[in-house]
């Protein structure tokens, strides 16, 4: 999955992020969950995680995914810092 394609859901997650009235104003404090979708679904656990930290990589430097893995949807969630 190259970065154009997925750009899009990033663009979605913080569209959405912002309508539920999260602030923009403090990026650093929002965690990114991605949620991605395997081209083998009787990938062991171990595979997947391998798989979804080289997709999480590939996200932060806006490069192609790696092969197996399709990023379906991204959530961006407001840290709760008073709480840490």
């Amino acid at each position: 999955m190259e970065y154009v394609e997925y750009k899009k859901i990033l663009e979605q997650a913080m569209i959405d992020y912002n309508n539920h009235g999260g602030s923009l104003l403090y990026m650093s404090d929002v965690i990114h969950e991605y949620i991605f979708d395997y081209d083998n679904d009787n990938i062991s656990y171990e595979e997947r995680k391998y798989l979804d930290d080289r997709a999480v990589k590939a996200i932060a430097e806006k490069k192609r995914l790696p092969e197996g893995i399709r990023l379906k949807q991204c959530i961006w969630h407001r840290r709760d810092v008073g709480n840490e």
